[in-house]
Formats: structure tokens, C-alpha cells, sequence
């Protein structure tokens, strides 16, 4: 093999390896900026959901005016509220369950006060479900019960 041949032949290996370098390179950042860009999404998720607790915790909407140490829900608000009264509050893709332990039905206008299950936007997709206890007061004997926030947002 003659002195041109062999710099050829080293320069087409040296070329090959350098761009098999740079094409790994690539696929390996590309692969962590997925990761990346996946967990950021998760961590959004979560974010809004947390949100979605507090704000009904904490939302004068549903809350009695006058209890001051956190949270408690009042009945005849939970009653009198709708979905889209919500939705134009905290947007779309969740929904909300309040569920008192002392009472298992769905209230209504109806069969208020003698219930205590208030649901808000539940439909049957897939939803991720956090949890948390709070209290519900009851304006029509002044009594305070205690129950179950659900709070769920649907996968996309």
C-alpha cells in the first residue's frame, strides 16, 4: 500500500469516528432533554393539583366567612355552587368531591340539608386523585362534620 493510500484510508477512519461520535453525542443529549422535558411536565402536574387543594381550602366561595384558624366549608355554599361557576375560576381538566362521613348521598336542592356528598365536573376519564381531610359546617344545625376532599386532574 503506497504513503497517499494509507493518509486516505486514516483520514476516511479518522472522519468515520468523529462523526459516530458526534451522532452518539446527539442521540444521548436528545434522549436527557425527553427526560428532561417529561419530568418537567410531572412536576407541573403536581403543582396544578396542589393548587387546586389550596384554592378550594381556601376559597371564600365555599368557606364560612367568619372561621379564621383555616378551613371550613359550609354546606349551603358547596350546594348552591356549580361547575361552571368553578370552571371559570380554576379552568378545566379536574374535577372536585367533598364527601362528609356522617352522610353518604349526593346533595341537591332537594334533599339539602340531609346529605353530604357535593360533586363538581366528575366525569369517567382517567384521573389522578389526591386527597385531603377537612371540615364541614353544617349552617342549618351549627354543627361541624368532618370530610373528604377529592381533588382530581385527567390525563391528557
Amino acid at each position: 500500500m503506497k504513503k497517499g493510500q494509507a493518509q486516505i484510508m486514516e483520514y476516511i477512519l479518522l472522519s468515520f469516528f468523529v462523526v459516530l461520535i458526534i451522532v452518539i453525542a446527539t442521540l444521548l443529549l436528545t434522549a436527557w432533554q425527553i427526560t428532561s422535558v417529561q419530568s418537567d411536565q410531572e412536576k407541573v402536574f403536581y403543582d396544578r393539583a396542589e393548587f387546586l387543594l389550596r384554592a378550594f381550602t381556601n376559597s371564600p366561595y365555599i368557606n364560612k366567612n367568619t372561621f379564621k384558624e383555616g378551613s371550613m366549608m359550609e354546606d349551603s355554599k358547596l350546594t348552591a355552587i356549580t361547575c361552571a361557576d368553578l370552571e371559570s375560576l380554576y379552568g378545566g381538566g379536574w374535577f372536585a368531591e367533598i364527601e362528609s362521613l356522617e352522610f353518604k348521598n349526593e346533595c341537591n336542592d332537594e334533599n339539602y340539608p340531609l346529605c353530604g356528598k357535593w360533586s363538581y365536573c366528575k366525569t369517567d376519564r382517567p384521573a389522578v386523585i389526591f386527597e385531603l381531610p377537612v371540615n364541614i359546617y353544617r349552617k342549618t344545625t351549627g354543627e361541624v362534620d368532618i370530610g373528604l376532599l377529592k381533588v382530581g386532574l385527567y390525563s391528557r
